[in-house]
């Protein structure tokens, strides 16, 4: 039976904090509460905030008869008592998408209904169903809830996942 998103990051969170508590050389205060267990005892809430930024490029970026030097670009923080992951949507002209479009939806986003970070399926479907299309803003919400997760697990993803660097 192939786990679900779900049933695969449960396992990975216990199978992480498993190996913290084993490989931990810190002081004995800090193996007996492990960072992300410590943390999901409490009543916080997940909370985004995002502002628009102009991201300037090092060269000078063609695509067939259209030149440019900047994109516009959303800077999205997710944070999870006092843990922030961070993401961005980045709207080259050609995509149809602009800063407006993608802070006009990000606007409609409440994650503070969500008590749990590791709930990401849920949080992502949540989010996919807000409307259609919106592809930048979307994936930067999830960017940014993967970056909080790997950081309360204390992991990066590649090693969550099991990949090599």
């Amino acid at each position: 039976m192939k786990p679900n998103r779900r049933e695969f990051l449960k396992g990975v969170a216990f199978t992480v904090l498993g190996s913290s508590l084993i490989a931990n050389t810190a002081s004995a205060e800090e193996k007996l509460v492990p960072f992300a267990i410590n943390r999901m005892g409490s009543n916080a809430r997940i909370k985004l905030s995002f502002q628009p930024y102009e991201l300037k490029l090092r060269h000078v970026f063609t695509v067939a008869t259209n030149s440019r030097t900047v994109t516009p670009d959303v800077q999205v923080e997710v944070t999870y008592d006092g843990i922030t992951g961070y993401g961005e949507a980045s709207m080259p002209p050609y995509l149809g998408e602009s800063t407006e479009s993608a802070l006009n939806f990000l606007q409609k986003v409440n994650l503070e209904q969500f008590s749990n970070p590791f709930q990401l399926e849920d949080i992502l479907a949540y989010v996919d169903a807000i409307m259609p299309g919106n592809t930048a803003a979307k994936a930067s919400v999830d960017i940014a809830l993967h970056d909080l997760v790997g950081k309360l697990l204390g992991a990066p993803w590649h090693k969550i996942w099991g990949l090599d660097k």
